[in-house]
């Protein structure tokens, strides 16, 4: 069977975990060609690094031919360079968020229709094992959800809320269990920090599920987990760093690794076997959700956020 050829735009970050998952678990069947950063000199020395091939324009990574890429640059460039490359018929899977405004997801979702290219969102705890089986085990309805998300990144000013930042994961999860139309939700932080570095969300829902989330970027020990009961009264507690999922106190499954899922299904979309597991539509919906909560921060408090 001829190996798929990829490309990786942005190969810094999430980029190069992505090209390390690839070389280790796909490799013989994938093919990396090369990747693409932000200017041709950044480009050329990460390549050496990884000693991998590399590209100076999108309009070489059409020229080779490549049977999918993976855009993992910052998400204010993600409508940009994923519209060019599905209206090239490049299939795309891009890192979440899938665009900084409902605009330009829009813009790419409407790309992928048009061009009937994949377009699948990397938002990576949704692959998380521990995820993947809760829903099997789940007995809807859900009536709470509680969850505690950490970074110890609090240096690092990215202009974005904690909403946005960190607690996008979590929302991610809690709207494909329970969606996100006829909420009512409310927004609160410690008065000691900014609202780039921690949030509290108090979400509910109409048939009565409560959901609350905590996300906060500080100088403690990483926690980052999930509590959730469901009609039956059957508890389940997800550790995301463990990968592992226990209901009623009993382990039920531990380990696995989220990236190599998030790959699986974007070579299973390749191949014509699999569908996205998480598409534009649905993430669309999740930024909607992160963009909805964040109307309950302060206009004068606010840090660069995307707009409705």
């Amino acid at each position: 069977m001829q190996k798929l050829r990829l490309a990786i735009i942005g190969c810094n970050n999430m980029g190069k975990k992505h090209l390390n998952i690839l070389r280790q678990h796909f490799a013989s069947y994938v093919d990396v060609v090369g990747i693409l950063n932000s200017t041709p000199e950044s480009t050329a020395r990460r390549a050496a690094e990884l000693d991998i091939g590399y590209f100076n324009s999108l309009d070489e990574i059409t020229s080779a031919k490549v049977d999918g890429a993976i855009i993992s640059t910052p998400a204010i460039t993600h409508a940009a360079i994923g519209k060019e490359l599905l209206h090239r018929g490049i299939p795309c899977l891009i890192e979440k968020p899938l665009g900084t405004t409902m605009v330009e997801c829009r813009q790419l979702t409407k790309a992928a229709e048009e061009s009937k290219e994949v377009l699948l969102v990397g938002h990576s705890e949704n692959f998380n094992p521990a995820v993947i089986r809760l829903k099997k085990e789940l007995r809807l309805p859900i009536k709470r959800i509680n969850a505690v998300r950490t970074s110890r990144n609090c240096s690092n000013h990215t202009g974005i809320s904690a909403v946005q930042e960190l607690m996008i994961h979590d929302l991610a999860i809690v709207y494909s269990l329970l969606g996100g139309k006829n909420i009512s939700t409310s927004l609160s932080k410690r008065g000691d920090l900014s609202w780039e570095n921690h949030a509290v969300s108090s979400i509910k829902y109409p048939a009565g599920a409560v959901v609350t989330l905590e996300a906060l970027r500080a100088d403690v020990e990483v926690q980052r987990f999930m509590d959730l009961e469901d009609e039956e009264g059957n508890k389940f507690h997800i550790d995301f760093l463990s990968r592992s999922l226990s209901k009623n106190g009993s382990e039920l499954c531990s380990g696995g690794d989220t990236l190599v899922n998030e790959l699986s299904n974007f070579i299973g979309c390749l191949q014509k076997v699999e569908q996205p597991l998480v598409g534009g539509k649905e993430a669309s919906e999740i930024l909607r959700l992160c963009l909805i909560i964040e109307k309950g921060i302060p206009r004068s408090e606010k840090p660069h956020l995307a707009n409705l």
